[in-house]
């Protein structure tokens, strides 16, 4: 995927209206910027200087749901009067409380915010100003596109502040905020870990309409059974791959496993850079190697790992999936367990009580299964069904190496294109990735799931934002166009 327009439409007209994944509110129109203090900070940008959307939001244990809404945090700071916060002890619904982990199987708050109308630069002086309405630290993170992020300090207060300079160059930009709490104490509060009202940039504003023409914007957002990972792929990524002595048979005029093992790499190659990656192999009874551990991704040794891969000995699935629990034990991201069998348990384990028991042991993940040619075994597809289904994983039937390829990918993230009126692709990219530049016009979204799923005449109006809403369930996809 390339994730940018395509090089044909570099002439449409200049009105544009943008892709985005999450809740989005892009302004029809831009006015003068009116300088605004709060908490003693000036902003020359006024209340365009601060955070206008919510990329993703994890939060840790411990806090309120009614202290726990990620938009509360966007807009300018609106818990003080006078720079004393509102609420007891800090807590107020005017602010989102990322909570603090329990331990470390636990996930760490996280919300990461964008700039949609201004930017964030290196000033003269502090240029980032976190709003924490309880006096707890925070860890803070920019990136320049959403995805490789450089930790630029802790801060706490109303405001605190910080100078980028050290990990800025000259006229670099950065449009996106990751906020962590920071796991040292037990607040039983109702609002525990750091309590963010508002962000702030002291970079320059953006202009986000041209020749008297307002934005719209067209957003694809998932839902339900994606959510559960924002719209973006899984921090922490295990395949695990059957290696059993079945892999070794005759499959589309070679070998199933040479043919898994073709597809793996490729669907590597489209992996996102910034996702930790290990692969674990199974064959023989008590047998179950980690061939890579789970770290961050190189995708040239990956690749190599893969092509040295033998088959040999019976089918151990609830030996890999108990091992599996301490390859993930240092890792507190969301997780993504990615089980690939051509059949069913052989050595006496019970592979659906070994993915509960992940579970049990307080693990954030799913399991999604790929069945490899085993609609002629209907005892082994209802095994590998009940695994992903006991982690609300997804169960997807591969019979060639084009269902397996599609199985992979779509595990891992949806991809999709957009296609204008003359059914032109003007777009590809993935769900949870910053979208296209787009003029207003109707539109049609494909997304590239096993079964492509087409969402016709997608309308996007100046001033509007247009979001197709994605479910997925037991395989199958729905959307709704809102």
């Amino acid at each position: 995927m390339t994730g940018r327009p395509h090089a044909g439409r570099l002439l449409l007209p200049r009105a544009i209206v943008a892709l985005a994944i999450l809740m989005l509110l892009v302004p029809s129109w831009i006015a003068v910027a009116q300088a605004t203090t709060y908490g003693g900070v000036t902003f020359p940008n006024g209340d365009l200087s601060f955070a206008d959307r919510v990329v993703s939001f994890v939060p840790a244990s411990c806090a309120d749901s009614a202290y726990s809404d990620p938009s509360a945090a966007l807009g300018p700071p609106d818990c003080s009067k006078t720079d004393v916060c509102n609420g007891c002890n800090g807590c107020g619904t005017c602010a989102t409380a990322l909570g603090f982990r329990l331990s470390s199987l636990d996930d760490r708050g996280s919300l990461v915010l964008e700039f949609v109308d201004n930017v964030l630069t290196n000033v003269s002086g502090d240029d980032l100003y976190v709003y924490i309405t309880n006096g707890r630290a925070c860890d803070v993170a920019i990136s320049q596109d959403g995805n490789t992020f450089v930790h630029v300090g802790t801060v706490s207060g109303y405001p605190g502040a910080i100078d980028i300079a050290p990990y800025a160059s000259s006229g670099e930009t950065f449009r996106f905020v990751r906020l962590t709490d920071v796991p040292a104490d037990e607040d039983h509060s109702p609002c525990p870990g750091p309590s963010i009202d508002a962000v702030g940039a002291m970079g320059e504003a953006r202009q986000v309409s041209q020749q008297g023409q307002a934005f719209g914007s067209l957003q694809l957002l998932p839902a339900g059974g994606l959510s559960l990972f924002g719209g973006a792929p899984p921090q922490d990524l295990l395949i695990i791959l059957d290696t059993s002595s079945s892999m070794a048979e005759t499959f589309e005029n070679a070998t199933k496993i040479d043919v898994a093992k073709q597809v793996l790499e490729e669907v590597v190659t489209d992996l996102p850079d910034n996702m930790k990656v290990g692969l674990r192999i199974f064959g023989g009874c008590d047998v179950s190697r980690l061939i890579r551990p789970i770290s961050a991704l190189d995708k040239a040794a990956l690749k190599t790992q893969i092509q040295g891969i033998e088959t040999g000995g019976p089918t151990p699935i609830a030996y890999a999936l108990e091992q599996a629990k301490a390859d993930f034990a240092d890792f507190s991201g969301t997780k993504l367990i990615l089980l690939v069998s051509d059949g069913m348990e052989t050595c006496k384990g019970n592979p659906v009580a070994a993915a509960k028991a992940l579970l049990a042991a307080g693990y954030k993940l799913r399991i999604d299964v790929v069945g490899f040619d085993v609609a002629g075994q209907p005892q082994a597809r209802d095994q590998l069904k009940e695994i992903a289904q006991a982690t609300n994983g997804e169960y997807y039937s591969a019979q060639s190496s084009a269902e397996l390829r599609a199985a992979l990918q779509t595990s891992i993230t949806i991809t999709y294109k957009v296609y204008d009126a003359q059914g032109q692709e003007v777009f590809s990219g993935q769900v949870g990735q910053p979208g296209p530049q787009l003029p207003p016009g109707t539109y049609r979204v494909v997304l590239d799931t096993p079964t492509p799923v087409t969402v016709e005449s997608v309308v996007v109006q100046p001033g509007q934002t247009t979001q197709i809403e994605v479910n997925r369930s037991n395989g199958t996809y729905t959307t709704s166009v809102k």
